[in-house]
Protein backbone atom coordinates (compact mmCIF):
# COMPACT_ATOMS: atom_id res chain seq x y z
CA UNK A 1 0.00 0.00 0.00
CA UNK A 2 1.45 3.64 -1.44
CA UNK A 3 1.99 5.52 2.33
CA UNK A 4 -0.23 8.81 0.96
CA UNK A 5 1.65 11.86 2.80
CA UNK A 6 0.00 15.41 3.74
CA UNK A 7 0.80 19.26 4.77
CA UNK A 8 -1.83 20.85 5.86
CA UNK A 9 -1.49 24.73 6.16
CA UNK A 10 -3.59 26.59 8.75
CA UNK A 11 -4.40 30.07 8.08
CA UNK A 12 -5.39 32.77 10.89
CA UNK A 13 -5.22 35.98 11.78
CA UNK A 14 -3.68 37.12 15.10
CA UNK A 15 -5.72 40.26 16.02
CA UNK A 16 -7.71 38.31 19.06
CA UNK A 17 -10.04 39.58 21.47
CA UNK A 18 -8.77 39.79 25.06
CA UNK A 19 -11.00 36.85 26.31
CA UNK A 20 -9.57 34.42 23.09
CA UNK A 21 -5.54 35.44 23.72
CA UNK A 22 -6.38 35.05 27.39
CA UNK A 23 -7.42 31.44 26.70
CA UNK A 24 -4.57 30.96 24.41
CA UNK A 25 -2.13 32.27 26.83
CA UNK A 26 -3.48 29.31 29.22
CA UNK A 27 -2.08 26.93 27.25
CA UNK A 28 1.56 28.04 26.85
CA UNK A 29 4.51 26.83 29.56
CA UNK A 30 5.89 29.01 32.25
CA UNK A 31 9.21 30.53 30.17
CA UNK A 32 6.92 31.20 27.00
CA UNK A 33 4.77 33.67 29.51
CA UNK A 34 8.42 35.21 30.92
CA UNK A 35 9.30 35.82 27.08
CA UNK A 36 5.97 37.48 26.35
CA UNK A 37 6.52 39.81 29.20
CA UNK A 38 10.05 40.97 28.02
CA UNK A 39 8.30 42.35 25.16
CA UNK A 40 8.15 46.32 25.84
CA UNK A 41 5.27 46.64 22.87
CA UNK A 42 2.21 45.43 24.02
CA UNK A 43 1.39 44.57 20.17
CA UNK A 44 4.70 42.50 20.12
CA UNK A 45 3.72 40.47 23.15
CA UNK A 46 0.43 39.94 22.38
CA UNK A 47 1.19 38.78 18.44
CA UNK A 48 3.66 36.07 20.62
CA UNK A 49 1.48 34.89 22.71
CA UNK A 50 -1.15 34.39 19.77
CA UNK A 51 1.38 32.95 17.56
CA UNK A 52 2.57 30.51 20.25
CA UNK A 53 -1.04 29.42 21.83
CA UNK A 54 -2.65 29.01 18.12
CA UNK A 55 0.89 26.81 17.29
CA UNK A 56 0.17 24.54 20.13
CA UNK A 57 -3.28 24.27 20.04
CA UNK A 58 -3.06 23.41 16.01
CA UNK A 59 0.19 20.95 17.23
CA UNK A 60 -1.71 19.07 20.08
CA UNK A 61 -4.71 18.64 17.77
CA UNK A 62 -3.01 16.13 15.56
CA UNK A 63 -1.67 14.18 18.88
CA UNK A 64 -4.45 13.93 20.86
CA UNK A 65 -2.95 15.42 23.81
CA UNK A 66 -2.82 18.38 25.68
CA UNK A 67 -1.35 21.09 24.39
CA UNK A 68 0.63 22.78 27.21
CA UNK A 69 2.87 18.89 27.28
CA UNK A 70 3.95 19.41 23.95
CA UNK A 71 7.72 20.12 24.21
CA UNK A 72 9.79 21.72 21.44
CA UNK A 73 13.88 21.71 20.35
CA UNK A 74 15.59 23.87 17.98
CA UNK A 75 17.65 22.47 15.40
CA UNK A 76 21.57 23.28 14.70
CA UNK A 77 20.94 27.01 12.99
CA UNK A 78 17.59 27.20 15.30
CA UNK A 79 14.88 25.74 13.06
CA UNK A 80 11.75 24.53 16.05
CA UNK A 81 10.55 20.90 16.03
CA UNK A 82 8.43 18.93 18.04
CA UNK A 83 10.60 16.30 20.34
CA UNK A 84 10.82 12.99 19.15
CA UNK A 85 9.74 14.13 15.79
CA UNK A 86 5.97 12.44 15.61
CA UNK A 87 4.57 15.26 13.24
CA UNK A 88 6.52 18.04 11.49
CA UNK A 89 5.48 21.80 11.41
CA UNK A 90 6.98 25.09 10.19
CA UNK A 91 5.30 28.64 10.72
CA UNK A 92 5.23 32.41 9.70
CA UNK A 93 3.64 35.19 10.02
CA UNK A 94 3.53 38.91 8.53
CA UNK A 95 1.88 41.68 10.64
CA UNK A 96 -2.04 39.96 11.71
CA UNK A 97 -1.49 36.83 9.46
CA UNK A 98 0.04 33.56 10.54
CA UNK A 99 0.51 30.82 8.31
CA UNK A 100 1.38 26.92 10.13
CA UNK A 101 2.44 24.08 7.80
CA UNK A 102 1.85 20.58 9.63
CA UNK A 103 3.15 17.61 7.54
CA UNK A 104 3.93 13.88 8.40
CA UNK A 105 7.41 14.52 6.45
CA UNK A 106 10.26 16.27 7.28
CA UNK A 107 12.30 19.20 5.16
CA UNK A 108 9.17 21.66 5.21
CA UNK A 109 9.11 25.73 5.14
CA UNK A 110 6.78 28.48 4.89
CA UNK A 111 6.96 32.07 4.30
CA UNK A 112 4.58 35.38 4.28
CA UNK A 113 5.39 38.61 4.22
CA UNK A 114 3.10 41.73 3.02
CA UNK A 115 4.03 43.25 0.04
CA UNK A 116 4.10 46.84 1.23
CA UNK A 117 6.62 49.19 -0.47
CA UNK A 118 9.65 49.93 0.83
CA UNK A 119 12.74 51.79 0.41
CA UNK A 120 15.67 51.26 -1.59
CA UNK A 121 14.16 48.02 -3.05
CA UNK A 122 16.77 47.72 -5.92
CA UNK A 123 19.48 47.61 -3.87
CA UNK A 124 17.84 44.86 -1.42
CA UNK A 125 17.32 42.38 -4.67
CA UNK A 126 20.68 43.01 -6.05
CA UNK A 127 21.32 41.62 -2.74
CA UNK A 128 19.73 39.02 -2.35
CA UNK A 129 18.59 37.83 -5.93
CA UNK A 130 20.62 35.60 -7.84
CA UNK A 131 22.30 37.41 -11.72
CA UNK A 132 19.65 36.07 -13.22
CA UNK A 133 17.03 36.70 -11.15
CA UNK A 134 18.22 40.16 -10.80
CA UNK A 135 18.22 41.07 -14.32
CA UNK A 136 15.43 39.71 -15.13
CA UNK A 137 13.51 41.62 -11.97
CA UNK A 138 15.07 44.36 -14.04
CA UNK A 139 13.31 43.88 -17.04
CA UNK A 140 9.75 44.21 -15.24
CA UNK A 141 7.80 46.82 -15.93
CA UNK A 142 8.04 48.86 -12.88
CA UNK A 143 4.60 48.75 -11.45
CA UNK A 144 5.18 44.85 -11.36
CA UNK A 145 8.34 44.60 -9.38
CA UNK A 146 6.95 45.10 -6.14
CA UNK A 147 4.85 42.12 -5.92
CA UNK A 148 7.50 39.98 -8.27
CA UNK A 149 10.17 40.58 -5.51
CA UNK A 150 7.64 39.32 -2.89
CA UNK A 151 6.87 36.39 -4.66
CA UNK A 152 10.63 35.16 -4.74
CA UNK A 153 11.45 36.35 -1.18
CA UNK A 154 9.08 34.16 0.71
CA UNK A 155 9.86 31.30 -1.56
CA UNK A 156 13.68 31.87 -1.01
CA UNK A 157 12.81 32.33 2.74
CA UNK A 158 10.43 29.21 2.56
CA UNK A 159 13.48 27.23 0.81
CA UNK A 160 16.35 27.90 3.81
CA UNK A 161 13.12 27.15 6.63
CA UNK A 162 12.85 24.21 4.70
CA UNK A 163 16.52 23.03 5.08
CA UNK A 164 16.74 24.28 8.62
CA UNK A 165 19.55 27.04 7.68
CA UNK A 166 17.60 30.54 7.79
CA UNK A 167 19.01 33.73 5.39
CA UNK A 168 22.36 32.59 6.90
CA UNK A 169 22.42 30.21 4.18
CA UNK A 170 22.71 33.10 1.70
CA UNK A 171 19.37 33.65 -0.09
CA UNK A 172 21.27 34.61 -3.21
CA UNK A 173 22.51 31.26 -3.58
CA UNK A 174 18.39 30.01 -4.18
CA UNK A 175 17.52 30.91 -7.61
CA UNK A 176 14.10 30.43 -8.83
CA UNK A 177 12.33 31.00 -11.92
CA UNK A 178 10.54 34.64 -11.85
CA UNK A 179 7.21 33.67 -13.19
CA UNK A 180 4.18 32.95 -11.28
CA UNK A 181 4.46 29.30 -9.98
CA UNK A 182 8.58 29.18 -11.13
CA UNK A 183 10.03 26.66 -9.10
CA UNK A 184 13.56 26.23 -7.89
CA UNK A 185 16.27 26.73 -10.85
CA UNK A 186 19.62 26.40 -8.60
CA UNK A 187 20.28 25.55 -5.07
CA UNK A 188 23.35 24.77 -3.02
CA UNK A 189 24.72 21.47 -3.90
CA UNK A 190 24.25 20.17 -0.19
CA UNK A 191 20.62 19.96 -0.59
CA UNK A 192 20.79 18.07 -3.37
CA UNK A 193 19.39 19.05 -7.15
CA UNK A 194 16.77 21.99 -7.32
CA UNK A 195 14.13 19.21 -9.18
CA UNK A 196 14.44 17.46 -5.68
CA UNK A 197 12.26 20.40 -4.02
CA UNK A 198 8.63 21.36 -4.81
CA UNK A 199 7.24 25.40 -4.62
CA UNK A 200 3.59 26.07 -3.85
CA UNK A 201 2.70 29.24 -3.75
CA UNK A 202 -0.08 30.29 -1.49
CA UNK A 203 -3.27 32.58 -1.89
CA UNK A 204 -3.57 34.83 1.13
CA UNK A 205 -5.04 37.75 0.50
CA UNK A 206 -4.44 40.92 -2.08
CA UNK A 207 -1.96 42.11 -0.10
CA UNK A 208 0.74 39.25 1.03
CA UNK A 209 2.46 36.95 -0.98
CA UNK A 210 3.41 32.91 0.77
CA UNK A 211 4.77 29.88 -0.46
CA UNK A 212 5.42 26.59 0.74
CA UNK A 213 8.87 24.27 -0.04
CA UNK A 214 8.64 20.32 0.36
CA UNK A 215 10.76 18.16 -0.68
CA UNK A 216 9.24 16.82 -4.42
CA UNK A 217 6.98 13.98 -3.33
CA UNK A 218 3.29 13.15 -3.74
CA UNK A 219 1.25 14.82 -0.78
CA UNK A 220 -2.30 15.90 0.22
CA UNK A 221 -2.15 19.38 0.71
CA UNK A 222 -5.45 21.20 2.42
CA UNK A 223 -6.10 24.93 3.43
CA UNK A 224 -7.58 25.29 7.04
CA UNK A 225 -8.41 28.02 9.03
CA UNK A 226 -7.43 28.46 12.45
CA UNK A 227 -10.42 29.03 15.10
CA UNK A 228 -9.66 29.31 19.49
CA UNK A 229 -10.92 26.12 20.52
Amino acid sequence: MVNQYFVDVWHGNLRLTATALQQLTGLLMDDERSKAEAFKSALLRDRYLAVRGLLRQTLAGYLDVEPVTLAFETGQYGKPALVGGALHFNLSHSADTLLIAVADFADIGIDIETCRPRQHLDGLAERCFSDREYRDWRQLPADARLEAFYRLWTKKEAFVKAVGRGIALGIEQCEFQLEKAGQLLVIPPEYGSASAWLVHELDVDDAGCAALVTPARRFNLRRLALSID
